[in-house]
C-alpha cells in the first residue's frame, strides 16, 4: 500500500508558519516546477524538498516516493514520452516490426523532465500536508471567506483519510488470517480481493457518516452562517517575508515568461 502523507507535530520554521502563507508559497512553487525546463533544476528541487523533509524529522516524503504505485506512475510518465517523442538524434531504435518506434536524445530529456515535474509538485504538496495542521488550514481558509461548511468538509476529509487508511490495514490483515490471498492474481481477483476490502470499508464509512450526521444535528451545525474561531491567527515577520518573497519570485517568473 502507498505510504500516505500526513502531518506530523513540530516546532519548526514550517510549522510555526501562517497556512496561508505557506499555501501561496505552494502555489508558486508549483507555477515555478512548470516553467523552468532545466533538469538539473528540477533535480536540485527535488533533492531540497526531501533534504528538507529529513531535516524536519518527519522522513515521510521519501518512502511515499518510493513506494510501488509512485513509481509506476513515475515510470509510466517517463516511458510514454520516451517511446512517442518523434523528434530528436535517434539513440536507438526499438527491435519490433510494427509500429516502428525510435529513441531519441529529446524524447529522453522530455521523460526525465517531466517525471521529476510530477515528483516535485507531488512532494512539494506533501511537505505542506506535514507541516501543515488540519484544523489550522481549515480556520485560515474560513478567515480568508470560504464558508465554514465548505471549510468543514476539507477538515474531515483530512481527518477521516488517515483512519480509513488504518481501517484498511485493519480489514487486509483479518482478511490474510482467513486464508485470503489480496497481493497474488490476476485482474479477476484483483476485483475479488476489492469485494472483501472496499465493500467492509465502504460500510463503516456510511455508519461514520450517519453519526456524524446525529452529532451535527445535536450540535445545531449550520443554524447560523457565520462563527466564531476559539484561536486567533496572525501574520508573523516571518509570514511576511515569505509573502513578499513569493510575490517577487512570481512576478519574476511572469516577467521571464512574457520576455521568453
Amino acid at each position: 500500500m502507498v505510504k500516505s502523507i500526513r502531518y506530523v507535530k513540530g516546532d519548526s520554521a514550517l510549522h510555526r508558519l501562517n497556512p496561508m502563507s505557506k499555501l501561496c508559497a505552494v502555489a508558486v512553487c508549483t507555477i515555478g516546477i512548470f516553467v523552468v525546463r532545466s533538469v538539473a533544476l528540477q533535480a536540485l528541487g527535488l533533492v531540497l524538498i526531501l533534504a528538507t523533509d529529513s531535516r524536519l524529522g518527519s522522513r515521510r516524503l521519501l518512502p511515499f516516493l518510493s513506494s510501488r504505485y509512485v513509481l509506476m506512475l513515475a515510470s509510466t510518465i517517463l516511458l510514454m514520452q520516451v517511446l512517442f517523442t518523434p523528434s530528436g538524434a535517434v539513440l536507438w531504435n526499438v527491435p519490433i516490426p510494427w509500429p516502428p518506434i525510435s529513441i531519441t536524445d529529446a524524447g529522453l530529456i522530455k521523460g526525465i523532465l517531466l517525471t521529476l515535474r510530477f515528483l516535485n509538485v507531488v512532494l512539494t504538496g506533501g511537505l505542506f500536508v506535514s507541516t501543515t495542521e488540519p484544523a489550522a488550514l481549515v480556520h485560515a481558509l474560513m478567515r480568508a471567506g470560504v464558508p465554514y461548511r465548505y471549510g468543514y468538509m476539507i477538515l474531515l476529509m483530512l481527518r477521516f483519510i488517515p483512519l480509513f487508511e488504518e481501517e484498511m490495514t485493519v480489514i487486509r490483515n483479518a482478511q490474510k488470517m482467513r486464508g485470503l490471498q489480496l497481493d497474488k492474481g490476476g485482474p479477476l481477483k484483483l476485483v475479488r480481493s476489492i469485494r472483501y476490502t472496499v465493500l467492509p470499508l465502504v460500510v463503516s464509512a456510511l455508519s461514520r457518516a450517519d453519526a456524524l450526521e446525529i452529532s451535527m444535528e445535536g450540535r445545531a451545525f449550520g443554524y447560523k452562517d457565520t462563527r466564531t474561531f476559539l484561536t486567533a491567527q496572525r501574520f508573523s515577520l516571518l509570514d511576511r517575508a515569505l509573502m513578499a518573497t513569493t510575490l517577487a519570485a512570481l512576478i519574476f517568473m511572469i516577467t521571464g515568461a512574457c520576455m521568453h
